[in-house]
């Protein structure tokens, strides 16, 4: 069946949606008939089924009823990810994987990456993963922050268990399936002191490894995600 996104919220059954350009365009490539039955996503865990229609040009979405999935245990990844196309990638599979929030972190190696994340990278990753929902079908659309800078990272997690990937450290326990976590991802290079001195201040992080070998950001982020949902499984 094919998906459509609808804004937040905006999956109530009765209502004709709107659809913005994106999604008609989507219809429109797909050769989607009028009347046929599709999938409303909202990324904030509804999920409507309903039939689309013509309203003049515009293409609406009619929502027929509506599924809720209840608020997912919170994974925040916070990664030192200066280069915009890996951060890019790993937009899309932040969504695929289940993570709630992504924080890219302003630290003392990733303002120097020549192609390094600005604000207009960011907004493409709020769309990339949003997008990815439709694929995946995660009712839930992680939330995507701006640049951070390190000393503001607490406010995002207040309340939780924090994790520092390392080489060489010791194995992840097991998680209790309600632990919020938030998970310290570093740059090309790593974490400088400076940045490290900030974390055991402000967050006292348990160092735990994502496995063998120097792992880039991407990658330890998307190994980070996975080992989190088998430990809670456990």
């Amino acid at each position: 069946m094919i998906r459509l996104l609808v804004p937040a919220d905006a999956l109530v059954v009765g209502a004709s949606i709107r659809l913005d350009e994106d999604e008609a365009h989507h219809l429109d490539v797909r050769r989607v008939a009028e009347g046929s039955e599709v999938e409303g996503l909202d990324g904030v865990g509804g999920a409507a089924i309903g039939t689309i229609h013509r309203e003049g040009k515009r293409w609406h979405f009619r929502v027929d009823n509506v599924a809720r999935d209840p608020r997912p245990a919170p994974l925040l990844l916070a990664v030192g990810g200066g280069d915009k196309d890996r951060f890019l990638w790993l937009a899309e599979k932040s969504a695929e994987l289940g993570v709630t929030t992504l924080v890219p972190l302003e630290t003392a190696r990733s303002r120097h990456v020549e192609n390094r994340l600005r604000e207009g990278t960011i907004d493409k990753g709020r769309r990339r993963a949003r997008e990815a929902c439709k694929q995946s079908g995660n009712r839930w659309a992680p939330v995507i922050a701006d640049l951070t800078p390190i000393e503001a990272l607490r406010s995002w997690l207040p309340a939780g268990k924090w994790w520092l990937g390392e080489a060489g450290a010791a194995a992840l326990p097991s998680i209790a399936a309600d632990t919020a976590v938030g998970w310290l991802i570093g740059p090309e290079g790593g974490f400088v002191a400076e940045d490290l001195t900030i974390f055991e201040r402000e967050l006292a992080p348990v160092r735990v490894t994502l496995g063998l070998h120097v792992l880039r950001f991407e990658t330890a982020a998307i190994a980070a995600a996975v080992l989190t949902a088998d430990r809670r499984r456990d």
